[in-house]
Protein backbone atom coordinates (compact mmCIF):
# COMPACT_ATOMS: atom_id res chain seq x y z
CA UNK A 1 0.00 0.00 0.00
CA UNK A 2 1.38 3.38 -0.95
CA UNK A 3 1.75 6.04 1.67
CA UNK A 4 -0.01 9.35 1.02
CA UNK A 5 3.19 11.22 1.69
CA UNK A 6 6.62 10.32 0.27
CA UNK A 7 9.32 9.36 2.78
CA UNK A 8 12.40 11.58 2.85
CA UNK A 9 15.54 9.53 3.30
CA UNK A 10 18.75 11.07 4.69
CA UNK A 11 22.21 9.65 5.13
CA UNK A 12 22.34 10.76 8.80
CA UNK A 13 19.74 10.31 11.51
CA UNK A 14 18.17 13.49 12.93
CA UNK A 15 20.27 15.23 15.60
CA UNK A 16 19.35 14.16 19.14
CA UNK A 17 21.03 16.97 21.14
CA UNK A 18 20.23 16.81 24.87
CA UNK A 19 18.14 19.63 26.28
CA UNK A 20 20.22 22.32 27.89
CA UNK A 21 18.59 24.87 30.17
CA UNK A 22 19.20 28.50 29.36
CA UNK A 23 22.29 29.80 31.15
CA UNK A 24 21.89 33.02 33.09
CA UNK A 25 25.34 34.51 32.60
CA UNK A 26 24.53 37.38 34.95
CA UNK A 27 24.02 34.87 37.76
CA UNK A 28 27.24 33.11 36.78
CA UNK A 29 29.14 36.40 37.00
CA UNK A 30 27.61 37.12 40.40
CA UNK A 31 28.75 33.76 41.69
CA UNK A 32 32.26 34.46 40.45
CA UNK A 33 32.51 37.57 42.59
CA UNK A 34 33.50 36.60 46.16
CA UNK A 35 32.96 40.20 47.32
CA UNK A 36 29.20 39.67 47.04
CA UNK A 37 29.28 36.74 49.47
CA UNK A 38 31.57 38.72 51.78
CA UNK A 39 29.09 41.54 51.90
CA UNK A 40 26.20 39.14 52.37
CA UNK A 41 27.98 37.73 55.40
CA UNK A 42 28.47 41.27 56.72
CA UNK A 43 24.71 41.76 56.34
CA UNK A 44 24.05 38.56 58.27
CA UNK A 45 26.43 39.70 61.01
CA UNK A 46 24.69 43.08 61.22
CA UNK A 47 21.39 41.30 61.85
CA UNK A 48 22.90 39.17 64.62
CA UNK A 49 24.96 41.90 66.31
CA UNK A 50 22.96 45.10 65.82
CA UNK A 51 19.58 43.40 65.58
CA UNK A 52 19.94 40.78 68.33
CA UNK A 53 22.83 42.04 70.47
CA UNK A 54 25.15 39.08 69.85
CA UNK A 55 28.86 39.72 70.56
CA UNK A 56 30.97 40.06 67.41
CA UNK A 57 33.13 37.01 68.04
CA UNK A 58 30.10 34.84 68.83
CA UNK A 59 28.41 35.98 65.60
CA UNK A 60 31.52 35.09 63.61
CA UNK A 61 31.83 31.69 65.25
CA UNK A 62 28.20 30.84 64.58
CA UNK A 63 28.07 31.89 60.92
CA UNK A 64 28.30 28.86 58.63
CA UNK A 65 29.85 30.82 55.77
CA UNK A 66 32.54 32.63 57.75
CA UNK A 67 35.18 29.90 57.62
CA UNK A 68 34.37 29.18 53.98
CA UNK A 69 35.76 32.56 52.96
CA UNK A 70 39.38 32.68 51.90
CA UNK A 71 41.81 34.77 53.96
CA UNK A 72 41.51 37.82 51.73
CA UNK A 73 37.70 37.90 51.82
CA UNK A 74 37.66 37.18 55.55
CA UNK A 75 39.92 40.16 56.21
CA UNK A 76 37.70 42.33 54.00
CA UNK A 77 34.52 41.18 55.76
CA UNK A 78 35.95 41.59 59.25
CA UNK A 79 37.26 45.07 58.49
CA UNK A 80 33.92 46.08 57.02
CA UNK A 81 31.75 44.75 59.86
CA UNK A 82 33.92 46.45 62.49
CA UNK A 83 33.68 49.74 60.58
CA UNK A 84 29.91 49.36 60.30
CA UNK A 85 29.68 48.81 64.05
CA UNK A 86 31.84 51.88 64.76
CA UNK A 87 30.12 54.26 62.36
CA UNK A 88 26.60 52.86 62.19
CA UNK A 89 24.99 55.94 63.75
CA UNK A 90 26.82 58.47 61.56
CA UNK A 91 26.19 56.41 58.40
CA UNK A 92 22.49 56.26 59.23
CA UNK A 93 22.42 60.05 59.66
CA UNK A 94 24.15 60.57 56.29
CA UNK A 95 21.69 58.22 54.60
CA UNK A 96 18.74 60.01 56.18
CA UNK A 97 20.00 63.36 54.91
CA UNK A 98 19.98 62.07 51.32
CA UNK A 99 16.49 60.58 51.34
CA UNK A 100 13.20 62.47 51.05
CA UNK A 101 11.41 59.96 53.26
CA UNK A 102 12.50 57.00 55.39
CA UNK A 103 12.13 53.42 54.26
CA UNK A 104 9.23 51.34 55.55
CA UNK A 105 9.81 49.24 58.64
CA UNK A 106 9.52 46.09 56.53
CA UNK A 107 12.53 47.30 54.53
CA UNK A 108 14.97 47.35 57.47
CA UNK A 109 17.25 44.82 55.81
CA UNK A 110 17.42 47.07 52.77
CA UNK A 111 18.38 49.97 55.02
CA UNK A 112 21.17 47.83 56.49
CA UNK A 113 22.55 47.25 52.98
CA UNK A 114 22.52 51.00 52.33
CA UNK A 115 24.23 51.73 55.67
CA UNK A 116 26.95 49.21 54.86
CA UNK A 117 27.50 50.86 51.47
CA UNK A 118 27.70 54.33 53.05
CA UNK A 119 30.37 53.06 55.46
CA UNK A 120 32.30 51.66 52.50
CA UNK A 121 32.15 54.97 50.66
CA UNK A 122 32.95 57.32 53.56
CA UNK A 123 35.13 55.38 56.01
CA UNK A 124 36.42 52.23 54.32
CA UNK A 125 37.36 54.15 51.16
CA UNK A 126 36.32 51.24 48.98
CA UNK A 127 36.18 51.57 45.21
CA UNK A 128 32.99 53.55 44.68
CA UNK A 129 31.83 51.54 41.69
CA UNK A 130 32.26 48.26 43.55
CA UNK A 131 30.55 49.53 46.71
CA UNK A 132 27.48 50.84 44.83
CA UNK A 133 27.27 47.96 42.37
CA UNK A 134 27.52 45.26 45.03
CA UNK A 135 24.96 47.02 47.24
CA UNK A 136 22.49 47.11 44.33
CA UNK A 137 23.17 43.43 43.60
CA UNK A 138 22.54 42.57 47.24
CA UNK A 139 19.25 44.49 47.10
CA UNK A 140 18.19 42.49 44.05
CA UNK A 141 19.30 39.15 45.47
CA UNK A 142 17.60 39.61 48.84
CA UNK A 143 14.11 40.50 47.65
CA UNK A 144 14.37 44.30 47.34
CA UNK A 145 14.35 44.60 43.54
CA UNK A 146 11.83 47.42 43.87
CA UNK A 147 14.43 49.49 45.76
CA UNK A 148 17.42 48.99 43.45
CA UNK A 149 16.78 52.26 41.60
CA UNK A 150 16.55 54.16 44.87
CA UNK A 151 19.70 52.51 46.17
CA UNK A 152 21.65 53.29 43.02
CA UNK A 153 20.58 56.94 42.99
CA UNK A 154 21.12 57.63 46.70
CA UNK A 155 24.51 55.93 46.87
CA UNK A 156 25.82 57.57 43.71
CA UNK A 157 24.74 60.94 45.07
CA UNK A 158 26.61 60.23 48.33
CA UNK A 159 29.65 59.16 46.30
CA UNK A 160 29.59 62.44 44.34
CA UNK A 161 29.49 64.35 47.64
CA UNK A 162 32.02 62.07 49.33
CA UNK A 163 34.70 64.72 49.90
CA UNK A 164 32.21 67.27 51.22
CA UNK A 165 30.69 64.72 53.60
CA UNK A 166 34.10 63.60 54.88
CA UNK A 167 35.16 67.20 55.50
CA UNK A 168 32.02 67.93 57.53
CA UNK A 169 32.62 67.27 61.25
CA UNK A 170 30.61 64.32 62.55
CA UNK A 171 29.46 64.12 66.15
CA UNK A 172 31.07 60.89 67.40
CA UNK A 173 28.39 60.52 70.07
CA UNK A 174 25.76 59.57 67.45
CA UNK A 175 27.52 56.20 67.20
CA UNK A 176 27.06 55.45 70.91
CA UNK A 177 23.92 54.00 72.52
CA UNK A 178 22.03 56.35 74.83
CA UNK A 179 23.31 54.71 78.03
CA UNK A 180 26.93 55.21 76.98
CA UNK A 181 26.36 58.81 75.91
CA UNK A 182 24.85 59.57 79.31
CA UNK A 183 27.57 57.73 81.25
CA UNK A 184 30.41 59.46 79.41
CA UNK A 185 28.81 62.87 79.80
CA UNK A 186 28.16 62.31 83.51
CA UNK A 187 31.72 61.13 84.21
CA UNK A 188 33.76 63.28 81.84
CA UNK A 189 31.65 66.31 80.91
CA UNK A 190 33.11 68.31 78.03
CA UNK A 191 35.71 65.60 77.34
CA UNK A 192 33.03 63.01 76.53
CA UNK A 193 33.07 63.63 72.76
CA UNK A 194 36.87 63.50 72.60
CA UNK A 195 36.87 60.20 74.48
CA UNK A 196 34.17 58.80 72.20
CA UNK A 197 36.17 59.87 69.15
CA UNK A 198 39.22 57.98 70.41
CA UNK A 199 37.08 54.87 71.02
CA UNK A 200 36.04 54.89 67.36
CA UNK A 201 39.61 54.48 66.11
CA UNK A 202 40.75 51.12 64.80
CA UNK A 203 42.93 49.30 67.35
CA UNK A 204 46.64 48.92 66.88
CA UNK A 205 48.35 45.55 66.88
CA UNK A 206 50.70 45.41 69.87
CA UNK A 207 52.86 42.44 70.75
CA UNK A 208 55.09 41.76 73.73
CA UNK A 209 58.23 39.66 73.19
CA UNK A 210 59.80 37.51 75.87
CA UNK A 211 63.13 39.29 75.31
CA UNK A 212 65.11 41.55 73.00
CA UNK A 213 62.39 44.09 72.21
CA UNK A 214 64.55 46.15 69.85
CA UNK A 215 65.55 43.14 67.75
CA UNK A 216 61.97 41.95 67.36
CA UNK A 217 60.79 45.47 66.52
CA UNK A 218 63.34 45.51 63.69
CA UNK A 219 62.36 42.04 62.45
CA UNK A 220 58.65 42.80 62.40
CA UNK A 221 58.90 46.39 61.16
CA UNK A 222 57.32 47.84 64.28
CA UNK A 223 58.08 50.49 66.87
CA UNK A 224 59.43 49.64 70.32
CA UNK A 225 57.39 51.48 72.96
CA UNK A 226 58.93 52.89 76.17
CA UNK A 227 57.33 50.12 78.23
CA UNK A 228 58.56 47.01 76.41
CA UNK A 229 55.87 46.43 73.79
CA UNK A 230 56.09 46.59 70.01
CA UNK A 231 53.49 48.37 67.91
CA UNK A 232 53.14 47.14 64.35
CA UNK A 233 52.30 49.39 61.43
CA UNK A 234 50.00 46.91 59.73
CA UNK A 235 46.98 45.43 61.45
CA UNK A 236 45.70 41.96 60.54
CA UNK A 237 42.57 43.39 58.90
CA UNK A 238 44.72 45.33 56.45
CA UNK A 239 47.38 42.77 55.67
CA UNK A 240 49.31 40.17 57.58
CA UNK A 241 47.71 37.51 59.72
CA UNK A 242 49.05 37.39 63.26
CA UNK A 243 49.88 33.69 63.09
CA UNK A 244 51.89 34.26 59.93
CA UNK A 245 54.30 36.69 61.59
CA UNK A 246 57.85 35.62 62.35
CA UNK A 247 58.20 34.26 65.86
CA UNK A 248 54.57 33.27 66.34
CA UNK A 249 55.03 29.52 65.91
CA UNK A 250 58.19 29.65 68.03
CA UNK A 251 56.34 31.32 70.92
CA UNK A 252 58.68 34.32 70.92
CA UNK A 253 55.91 36.82 71.69
CA UNK A 254 52.19 37.22 72.39
CA UNK A 255 49.56 39.78 71.44
CA UNK A 256 48.80 42.27 74.23
CA UNK A 257 47.61 45.86 74.06
CA UNK A 258 50.31 48.25 75.25
CA UNK A 259 48.11 49.67 78.01
CA UNK A 260 47.20 46.17 79.20
CA UNK A 261 50.88 45.53 79.94
CA UNK A 262 51.16 48.35 82.50
CA UNK A 263 49.31 46.72 85.47
CA UNK A 264 51.76 43.80 85.66
CA UNK A 265 54.69 46.21 85.52
CA UNK A 266 53.29 48.07 88.54
CA UNK A 267 53.78 44.96 90.70
CA UNK A 268 57.49 45.81 90.67
CA UNK A 269 60.28 43.24 90.79
CA UNK A 270 58.55 39.85 90.90
CA UNK A 271 61.53 37.66 90.06
CA UNK A 272 61.11 34.40 92.02
CA UNK A 273 57.89 35.56 93.72
CA UNK A 274 54.51 33.80 93.79
CA UNK A 275 51.85 35.81 91.98
CA UNK A 276 48.15 35.15 91.38
CA UNK A 277 46.75 36.37 88.09
CA UNK A 278 43.04 36.56 88.92
CA UNK A 279 40.63 36.48 85.96
CA UNK A 280 43.63 35.35 83.94
CA UNK A 281 42.20 34.20 80.59
CA UNK A 282 43.14 34.52 77.78
CA UNK A 283 46.65 34.75 79.21
CA UNK A 284 48.46 37.91 78.14
CA UNK A 285 49.07 39.05 81.71
CA UNK A 286 50.02 35.51 82.76
CA UNK A 287 52.66 35.38 80.04
CA UNK A 288 53.99 38.80 81.05
CA UNK A 289 54.30 37.76 84.71
CA UNK A 290 56.09 34.51 83.83
CA UNK A 291 58.44 36.36 81.49
CA UNK A 292 59.29 38.66 84.43
CA UNK A 293 60.39 35.63 86.45
CA UNK A 294 57.35 35.04 88.66
CA UNK A 295 55.91 31.73 89.79
CA UNK A 296 52.36 32.29 88.51
CA UNK A 297 49.00 30.89 89.54
CA UNK A 298 46.54 31.60 86.70
CA UNK A 299 43.03 31.67 88.20
CA UNK A 300 39.76 31.99 86.29
CA UNK A 301 36.27 30.54 86.78
CA UNK A 302 35.62 29.92 83.05
CA UNK A 303 36.81 26.49 81.93
CA UNK A 304 36.24 27.43 78.29
CA UNK A 305 38.35 30.56 78.51
CA UNK A 306 41.05 28.66 80.34
CA UNK A 307 41.31 26.32 77.36
CA UNK A 308 42.39 29.37 75.37
CA UNK A 309 44.90 30.33 78.08
CA UNK A 310 46.27 26.80 78.12
CA UNK A 311 46.70 26.81 74.33
CA UNK A 312 48.50 30.15 74.51
CA UNK A 313 50.80 28.91 77.26
CA UNK A 314 51.61 25.79 75.22
CA UNK A 315 52.64 27.91 72.23
CA UNK A 316 54.72 30.17 74.48
CA UNK A 317 56.28 27.16 76.23
CA UNK A 318 55.18 28.49 79.63
CA UNK A 319 53.82 26.46 82.51
CA UNK A 320 51.77 28.39 85.06
CA UNK A 321 49.75 26.63 87.73
CA UNK A 322 46.22 26.68 86.33
CA UNK A 323 43.31 26.92 88.76
CA UNK A 324 39.68 26.93 87.59
CA UNK A 325 37.74 28.45 90.46
CA UNK A 326 35.49 31.34 91.44
CA UNK A 327 37.71 34.13 92.72
CA UNK A 328 34.88 35.32 94.99
CA UNK A 329 35.17 32.18 97.12
CA UNK A 330 38.62 30.75 96.38
CA UNK A 331 40.68 30.16 99.52
CA UNK A 332 44.48 30.06 99.83
CA UNK A 333 44.57 29.13 103.52
CA UNK A 334 48.08 29.61 104.90
CA UNK A 335 49.64 29.35 101.43
CA UNK A 336 49.77 33.11 100.92
CA UNK A 337 51.34 34.82 97.89
CA UNK A 338 53.57 37.84 97.30
CA UNK A 339 51.39 39.64 94.77
CA UNK A 340 47.98 39.59 93.09
CA UNK A 341 47.01 41.06 89.75
CA UNK A 342 43.21 41.43 89.72
CA UNK A 343 41.74 42.24 86.30
CA UNK A 344 38.13 42.44 87.44
CA UNK A 345 35.11 41.78 85.19
CA UNK A 346 33.62 45.05 83.94
CA UNK A 347 31.65 46.74 81.17
CA UNK A 348 34.75 46.63 78.92
CA UNK A 349 33.97 50.13 77.68
CA UNK A 350 37.68 50.85 77.46
CA UNK A 351 38.05 48.17 74.78
CA UNK A 352 35.46 49.47 72.31
CA UNK A 353 38.24 50.02 69.77
CA UNK A 354 38.67 46.25 69.44
CA UNK A 355 35.13 45.34 70.57
CA UNK A 356 32.90 47.74 68.61
CA UNK A 357 29.91 45.43 69.09
CA UNK A 358 29.54 47.12 72.51
CA UNK A 359 28.23 50.14 70.60
CA UNK A 360 25.27 48.08 69.40
CA UNK A 361 24.15 47.17 72.94
CA UNK A 362 21.00 49.21 73.47
CA UNK A 363 20.67 47.96 77.04
CA UNK A 364 23.16 49.29 79.60
CA UNK A 365 25.42 46.78 81.35
CA UNK A 366 24.27 45.67 84.78
CA UNK A 367 26.64 47.86 86.78
CA UNK A 368 25.09 46.84 90.11
CA UNK A 369 25.94 43.21 89.40
CA UNK A 370 29.42 44.09 88.13
CA UNK A 371 30.07 46.27 91.19
CA UNK A 372 29.21 43.35 93.47
CA UNK A 373 31.73 41.21 91.59
CA UNK A 374 34.39 43.90 91.73
CA UNK A 375 33.94 44.52 95.47
CA UNK A 376 33.81 40.80 96.21
CA UNK A 377 36.91 39.92 94.18
CA UNK A 378 38.91 42.78 95.69
CA UNK A 379 37.98 41.71 99.22
CA UNK A 380 38.78 38.05 98.56
CA UNK A 381 42.04 38.79 96.75
CA UNK A 382 43.24 40.71 99.82
CA UNK A 383 43.03 37.48 101.83
CA UNK A 384 45.48 35.73 99.50
CA UNK A 385 48.32 38.20 100.21
CA UNK A 386 51.16 37.99 102.67
CA UNK A 387 51.67 41.07 104.85
CA UNK A 388 53.61 43.53 102.71
CA UNK A 389 52.30 41.88 99.55
CA UNK A 390 51.21 44.00 96.56
CA UNK A 391 47.84 43.99 94.83
CA UNK A 392 47.03 45.80 91.58
CA UNK A 393 43.33 46.25 90.82
CA UNK A 394 42.46 47.00 87.19
CA UNK A 395 39.40 47.27 84.96
CA UNK A 396 39.27 47.93 81.23
CA UNK A 397 36.41 50.37 81.81
CA UNK A 398 36.26 54.13 81.38
CA UNK A 399 33.31 54.45 83.77
CA UNK A 400 33.99 55.82 87.25
CA UNK A 401 31.47 53.43 88.82
CA UNK A 402 33.90 50.60 88.06
CA UNK A 403 37.06 52.35 89.19
CA UNK A 404 37.10 55.29 91.58
CA UNK A 405 33.85 54.18 93.23
CA UNK A 406 35.15 50.65 93.90
CA UNK A 407 38.43 51.56 95.58
CA UNK A 408 36.71 54.05 97.87
CA UNK A 409 35.47 51.04 99.83
CA UNK A 410 38.53 48.81 99.49
CA UNK A 411 39.19 46.42 102.42
CA UNK A 412 40.94 48.13 105.38
CA UNK A 413 43.81 45.64 105.09
CA UNK A 414 44.78 47.24 101.77
CA UNK A 415 46.71 50.50 101.91
CA UNK A 416 46.70 52.58 98.69
CA UNK A 417 50.03 53.13 96.98
CA UNK A 418 50.28 56.26 94.78
CA UNK A 419 50.84 55.72 91.06
CA UNK A 420 52.39 58.61 89.14
CA UNK A 421 53.10 59.40 85.51
CA UNK A 422 56.68 58.23 86.10
CA UNK A 423 55.27 54.73 86.62
CA UNK A 424 53.62 54.81 83.19
CA UNK A 425 56.34 55.64 80.64
CA UNK A 426 55.00 56.73 77.27
CA UNK A 427 51.43 57.28 78.50
CA UNK A 428 49.56 60.49 79.17
CA UNK A 429 48.05 59.72 82.57
CA UNK A 430 44.64 61.03 83.65
CA UNK A 431 44.43 61.99 87.33
CA UNK A 432 41.74 60.42 89.48
CA UNK A 433 42.04 62.86 92.42
CA UNK A 434 43.54 60.02 94.39
CA UNK A 435 46.35 57.48 94.26
CA UNK A 436 45.06 55.57 91.22
CA UNK A 437 45.43 56.45 87.54
CA UNK A 438 43.45 56.22 84.35
CA UNK A 439 44.71 55.55 80.86
CA UNK A 440 42.22 57.03 78.43
CA UNK A 441 41.96 55.47 74.94
CA UNK A 442 44.23 58.18 73.52
CA UNK A 443 46.86 57.99 76.28
CA UNK A 444 49.58 56.46 74.10
CA UNK A 445 50.81 58.76 71.37
CA UNK A 446 54.07 57.52 69.86
CA UNK A 447 56.55 60.19 68.87
CA UNK A 448 60.19 60.01 67.74
CA UNK A 449 61.15 61.11 71.25
CA UNK A 450 59.26 58.48 73.27
CA UNK A 451 59.75 55.63 70.79
CA UNK A 452 63.52 55.87 70.65
CA UNK A 453 63.71 56.51 66.91
CA UNK A 454 66.76 58.28 65.60
CA UNK A 455 65.01 59.82 62.61
CA UNK A 456 61.65 61.58 63.12
CA UNK A 457 60.62 60.41 59.64
CA UNK A 458 60.90 56.77 60.74
CA UNK A 459 57.38 56.87 62.15
CA UNK A 460 56.12 57.48 58.62
CA UNK A 461 58.53 55.20 56.78
CA UNK A 462 57.37 52.29 58.97
CA UNK A 463 53.81 52.59 57.77
CA UNK A 464 52.20 55.42 59.75
CA UNK A 465 52.09 53.73 63.15
CA UNK A 466 48.57 53.90 64.65
CA UNK A 467 48.08 55.68 67.96
CA UNK A 468 45.96 55.10 71.05
CA UNK A 469 45.30 52.13 73.34
CA UNK A 470 42.67 50.34 75.36
CA UNK A 471 41.30 52.39 78.27
CA UNK A 472 42.08 51.28 81.85
CA UNK A 473 41.62 52.19 85.50
CA UNK A 474 44.54 51.03 87.68
CA UNK A 475 44.98 51.15 91.46
CA UNK A 476 47.80 49.72 93.59
CA UNK A 477 47.69 48.54 97.22
CA UNK A 478 49.99 47.03 99.81
CA UNK A 479 48.78 44.51 102.42
CA UNK A 480 49.14 45.80 105.99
Amino acid sequence: METPYPLIMTSKPPSQKPFRPRVNYADRRRKAKPAVSSRQIVQDLMQEIIGKGLPLQDALNQHDGWNKLDDRDRRFARRLITMVLRHHGAAKAILKSQMTKPLNRRDRKAEAILIMAVVELIWAESDSHAAVDQAVRLMRNTGFRHLTGLANGVLRNIDRRRNAIKSTPQDPMVNAPTWLQEALTQDWGDDASRIMESLLQAPALDIRPKEDVAAWAEKLGGIATPHGSIRLAETPSKGRLVNALEGYDDGAWWVQDSAASLPAMLLGDIQGKRVIDCCAAPGGKTAQLIAAGADVIALDQSAERMKILNANMTRLKMTPEIVIADGMTHQMGDDLVDAVLLDAPCSATGTIRRRPDILSHQKAPDLAMLNRLQHGLLAQAATWLKPGGVLVYVTCSILKDEGEKIIQSAPPSLKPVPITSDDAPGFSVTNTNGDAIRLMPDALQLTPQNSGLQDPEDLDTRGNIPQGNDGFFIAKFIKV
